[in-house]
């Protein structure tokens, strides 16, 4: 089942003066009962409530500031001073003090701080009606006395921005929170912690409207001034980071948001007990965090440790249960989801009505359930309740009403409704699109990586609809392959899309910001190689530096003009390739789907999408049999390869599904996807037949609509200057050394010479990290050595340089090339170095950092310089994609461990070739059609593939 457990946004009130009135309304109340509410009485306890209010004026005026807090699901007050645990008693208390005041003559000073105090106890008691009222009574006495320079006035504005949003009017509360911002602005200056608060508040608002990367500069701004006035430790600075926390939790960035939960939680805990409401609810938000992370033993213990100590009709227990039965779903306990559900539900309606988000998000994850049931009559008004609330709150363009949407979409889908869920659909991928466009821009890559795993599961949902529906509406497989080409590679083009914008700038502070952004990279390079223990001998914090370096990555995205105008959603359709197809053409771009029934399964699937200049829609195969292509037929034809043998089965599975759809064709653009990226097609051998080299002209590419740069291509003068790099001196007897690479680098200088090449050899001593890192762009760069790839480094310790501990998760730091003195980081005795990063190892992390902008070609003359992890959707990361974000146009790697006799030859006939025919593509072909006739199996001709053109 899909549910998406998102956040609301609710208030935090720091009320420094409440404690005050409360007490006082209720010794009124105590003498009302003594006295039968005498006049005599009412007088006395107004006076009190005056003589109150003027003793705690000026402090409340001056630091008494509210804080918006996002919370998983959470209406509650959030009293920081936990002075309001009697509010919700003090109804009749409020009632008295307001005859009081009914029958006294007040100045329009007295009124106007009356009703805001009275807006305010309303509004902890959350009777949101009243409040309203007397804020906007309030403000009309300051208005009507010409006291708009009062404090309390200032207040008054940014207490109505705080109602609204809380009552999900989110296009008041923008109104009031930014009046109140420039307000405090004026009459604090920039950095007073009152602007610290409207910028809290601005940055929860922002985060409700969707509006992430603006959210994200609020609560970062506000936490910079809490820290120059020295707030670190007070309560408003935990609620800032809390909100930080739960922002990063939306858009993905899970690792960071716990880490920044935590020193909130920890901050809390020194200011108020750990078993108050308060701090209940910044556990609720660290659970719901742990269930997105997949922790759910630990989620559920926070949740059974708060069930206890919350009221049975507080929002902050409706909150509990909605993510409790969020995590019993994920936990396969089925049975205890329904009730949980309708009991939160029934605790926001009481709380909020039927109109409040908070609600809606209950219902809704009420309604999915239904639908994951197969109870599509009980889910239908639910999900259609949901996207009427969150239109009303949000507007159609927020990501939660295109949530609504989507959950729509799919109830018709499973109802089998095609037409409604495809109507429904389109308007769902498009509007992400957008979300593409809005939020990619300032981030960095790391962080797009993570918005992007949040989104692309919606993205497989709806190829998952269109392949079911394709049978009744041929024309949902353009929408397919249109939303396919829009996404496909999107983290590696963006990368290359800011790189590119920036050298092309002709701006030389970015350009000098960029290089200087490279450099902070290198020295984290130089980092990795010592383990955690080491790092804090040397106090260096390796976090901060991370958070550094990418925050100047998030700026340099932002200045760069060109890649913020938007890319993603560029309107390149499946018309626009199949136009540029000649009759002898096809196109075949290749998905691989994870299956999808009321929720995603371990099934997978490899969709095949064919364009041909015939073609009214693309043509769809699909192969469903994903698993077993993923894994067994995979192995099987890496075994049968690497052992020399007869490979029968291969063909069959990879490529003689898709072949009929290909006749009379003879040059074919692939984009490959999952498996299909560790595979050489052209040795595919069909039994009885040929090799798919000999029957077709194959060119790889990244995305199929590269095929519009491709062929809108013009040739030009190359160079006509390259780099070669090979038989480096690796010092030590850990490696082996490769001579026949010395024999290929010569062979290759050989030929390019005599073509009037301005070839730099770099061989021996001289074939170091340093030259390499020092090459600029030449025309080809070749390098012809050792390469590696780890795949499992749950070990401890350190390999290749790197500590494990920070290669875990990063593939980039898991593949590499060895270079001269490479023998003493891989056997363990060179000493990590701080001011040098020349070990030997090119890591595909330092790799990424080449200036290779404009390199027409680099070949990667090594063993499995082609392997890494794949990313469904996005390719090889390991020294693939590293070479690609350098700047490759075109890149021939190697799939398996290659023969040097046959590399040799291969590589020298390859230029030869290429220098004869002027065409890269048709000059590989011709090199491994001419090994093939001396080594007939896969292994020797087929080891390398390239990319590009």
């Amino acid at each position: 089942m899909k549910v998406i457990w998102g956040m609301l946004f609710f208030v935090l009130s720091v009320q420094l003066h409440g404690q005050g009135l409360l007490q006082n309304l209720k010794k009124a109340a105590s003498d009302q009962a003594k006295s039968l509410a005498t006049k005599e009485n009412l007088d006395k306890a107004g006076s009190a409530i005056m003589k109150d209010l003027e003793k705690a004026r000026a402090e409340f005026d001056s630091a008494d500031f509210d804080y918006a807090i996002l919370l998983s699901d959470n209406a509650g007050l959030f009293d920081v001073k936990e002075k309001g645990e009697g509010m919700a008693k003090a109804t009749s208390m409020l009632s008295l003090g307001s005859s009081y005041y009914k029958n006294t003559e007040l100045t329009d000073e007295e009124r106007a701080r009356w009703n805001r105090e009275s807006g305010e106890l309303a509004y902890g008691m959350r009777k949101f009606g009243l409040a309203e009222k007397k804020f906007e009574a309030a403000k009309a006495a300051y208005e009507q006395g010409g006291l708009t320079e009062d404090l309390g006035y200032l207040k008054t504005i940014a207490n109505q921005g705080l109602l609204y949003g809380t009552m999900g009017r989110f296009t008041q509360a923008e109104g009031y929170t930014a009046e109140a911002l420039e307000l405090r602005k004026t009459k604090f200056g920039d950095n007073n912690p009152g602007v610290a608060a409207s910028l809290n508040n601005y940055g929860v608002l922002h985060y409700n409207l969707g509006r992430y990367n603006e959210s994200e500069k609020d609560i970062a701004a506000a936490l910079e001034i809490l820290k120059k006035n020295g707030l670190q430790s007070a309560m408003p600075y935990a609620i800032t980071l809390n909100n930080q926390s739960m922002l990063f939790q939306a858009i993905g960035r899970y690792n960071e948001a716990e880490k920044i939960l935590q020193e909130a939680i920890a901050v809390a805990e020194k200011l108020q007990s750990s078993k108050s409401p308060n701090h209940l609810k910044f556990l609720s938000n660290l659970a719901l965090l742990y269930q997105q992370m997949g922790k759910y033993p630990e989620a559920e213990a926070i949740y059974l440790s708060m069930e206890k100590r919350l009221g049975k009709n507080n929002p902050a227990y409706a909150s509990m249960l909605n993510n409790q039965a969020a995590l019993y779903l994920m936990m396969n306990k089925e049975d205890k989801v329904e009730d949980l559900l309708k009991r939160s539900a029934a605790i926001y309606k009481s709380n909020f009505g039927e109109d409040n988000p908070a609600y809606a998000k209950s219902i809704s994850d009420l309604g999915n359930f239904y639908r994951y049931k197969t109870r599509y009559a009980d889910a239908e008004p639910l999900l259609d309740k949901t996207l009427a609330i969150r239109e009303q709150a949000f507007g159609k363009n927020h990501p939660l009403y295109v949530q609504s949407q989507e959950d729509l979409a799919i109830l018709y889908w499973k109802k089998n409704v095609p037409d409604k869920a495809y109507n429904t659909y389109r308007e769902v991928m498009d509007k992400s699109l957008t979300f593409i466009n809005q939020y990619f821009p300032p981030m960095s890559e790391a962080e797009k990586t993570k918005y992007w795993d949040v989104l692309s599961p919606r993205f497989q949902r709806f190829y998952n609809f269109a392949v079911e529906a394709s049978a009744g509406n041929k024309n949902i497989l353009q929408d397919l392959y249109n939303y396919q080409i829009a996404t496909k590679a999107l983290l590696l083009n963006s990368t290359n899309k800011v790189k590119q914008s920036i050298l092309a700038s002709k701006d030389a502070q970015l350009i000098k910001d960029y290089v200087s952004w490279v450099d902070q990279k290198e020295r984290l390079a130089r980092l990795y190689a010592y383990s955690k223990a080491e790092l804090k001998e040397q106090k260096i914090n390796l976090d901060s530096i991370e958070q550094a370096a990418n925050a100047m990555e998030k700026k340099l995205s932002e200045r760069s003009k060109d890649f913020s105008q938007g890319y993603a959603a560029a309107k390149i359709s499946s018309s626009q390739i199949k136009n540029l197809l000649t009759e002898t053409e096809a196109v075949v771009e290749i998905i691989r789907l994870q299956s999808f029934d009321q929720k995603f399964t371990n099934d997978s699937k490899y969709i095949a999408l064919v364009l041909t200049k015939a073609s009214d829609v693309p043509n769809m195969i699909v192969l469903d049999n994903g698993q077993q292509l993923d894994t067994r037929y995979s192995k099987f034809y890496r075994n049968a390869v690497q052992q020399k043998i007869a490979d029968e089965y291969s063909y069959d599975q990879y490529w003689a599904r898709i072949e009929p759809a290909l006749q009379g064709k003879k040059i074919i653009y692939v984009s490959p996807d999952g498996v299909y990226n560790q595979l050489n097609l052209n040795t595919l051998k069909k039994p009885g037949a040929d090799y798919v080299i000999n029957r077709y002209d194959l060119t790889i590419l990244g995305n199929s609509k590269d095929l519009i740069a491709l062929k809108a291509k013009k040739a030009t003068a190359p160079k006509k200057n390259a780099t070669l790099l090979g038989f480096p001196d690796y010092g030590g007897t850990g490696i082996a050394a490769l001579p026949g690479t010395k024999v290929e680098i010569d062979g290759v200088a050989k030929v390019l010479k005599a073509s009037a090449y301005q070839v730099n050899q770099l061989t021996q001593k001289t074939a170091t990290e340093a030259n390499l890192k020092a090459v600029k762009a030449p025309m080809v760069l070749h390098i012809a050595t050792h390469g590696y790839f780890l795949k499992d480094v749950d070990q401890q310790g350190s390999a290749f340089g790197v500590q494990l501990e920070n290669a875990n998760d990063n593939p980039l730091l898991r593949s590499g090339l060895m270079l001269a003195g490479a023998a003493n980081t891989v056997n363990g005795n060179a000493m990590p170095n701080l001011q040098s990063n020349d070990n030997g190892i090119l890591t595909a992390y330092e790799a990424m950092n080449l200036n290779l902008e404009g390199t027409n070609l680099i070949v990667l003359s090594a063993c499995e310089t082609g392997l890494g992890d794949v990313k469904a959707g996005e390719g090889v990361y390991g020294l693939q994609r590293a070479f690609q974000v350098a700047g490759a146009d075109a890149l021939i790697m190697s799939l398996w461990k290659v023969d040097d006799a046959a590399t040799q030859q291969l590589m020298t006939s390859f230029y030869t070739n290429w220098i004869k025919l002027g065409n890269k593509q048709k000059a590989f072909k011709q090199a491994q059609l001419q090994l093939m006739a001396k080594y007939k199996e896969p292994y020797y001709w087929g080891a390398f593939v390239m990319l590009g053109q």
